[in-house]
């Protein structure tokens, strides 16, 4: 988690010092970009925070989660997806669609990468970073994760004329048609391959974005 919201209650400066369960494990002045990093455990959880503090307008947090797929059936990216679709204190069909319009974000968004799934936000507003912060935190601690949700945002069958139920199945769901464009350029796919084959035993080797194509087998 970064930010550069630099006004505190609690004095942590030195190692060992402690603030409402999280404790100061490194300090570390950083001259060539002017920051100040601060590595926080929570006590009770075991979750980390890293906190990068300057002068810069912009505030900005992360929240970072592991995530080891162990195929290329986008399981990560959908679960990714699908966490954003309402939470226990906000339980919209689209949060974050609604919060676009009325937060003064300079950024928003979440993304899945190979061995990770994080949520970064950032606005030069306090005000504002506190708002997003605590949307975010609801809807990845406490996720409705709906049946409907995984259909909208996964793989799902529909027929190819919604109103003819005699015509052929076909697959739709947004991260499947999401990554059918992300995999349509002969360089993507290239890519992939050289991946799978370098590192066939680890996740760098395994798309974690999803490969449309294991939905068709």
């Amino acid at each position: 988690m970064t930010n550069s919201v630099t006004a505190q209650k609690s004095s942590l400066s030195q190692v060992g010092d402690s603030y409402q369960g999280f404790k100061l494990v490194k300090t570390q002045a950083i001259p060539e970009i002017k920051v100040t990093l601060r590595e926080l455990v929570h006590e009770a959880s075991g979750a980390h925070v890293i906190h990068l503090g300057n002068d810069d307008p912009e505030n900005l947090f992360c929240l970072s989660f592991r995530t080891l797929p162990d195929t290329s059936n986008g399981v990560a990216h959908i679960l990714e997806h699908t966490v954003l679709c309402g939470s226990k204190k906000y339980p919209v069909k689209d949060p974050f669609f609604a919060m676009n319009r009325r937060s003064l974000n300079t950024f928003m968004n979440a993304l899945t990468g190979a061995d990770f799934t994080c949520y970064p936000a950032a606005t030069q507003v306090p005000k504002d970073f506190y708002n997003l912060l605590e949307v975010y935190i609801d809807a990845v601690f406490h996720p409705n994760l709906k049946e409907f949700s995984f259909l909208q945002e996964g793989h799902r069958l529909e027929f190819a004329e919604p109103a003819n139920p005699d015509s052929p199945l076909s697959y739709k769901g947004i991260v499947f048609n999401e990554m059918k464009g992300a995999l349509s350029s002969p360089m993507s796919r290239l890519s992939e391959a050289v991946h799978e084959a370098l590192y066939p035993n680890l996740t760098y080797g395994i798309n974690s974005g999803g490969d449309p194509k294991l939905s068709l087998l």
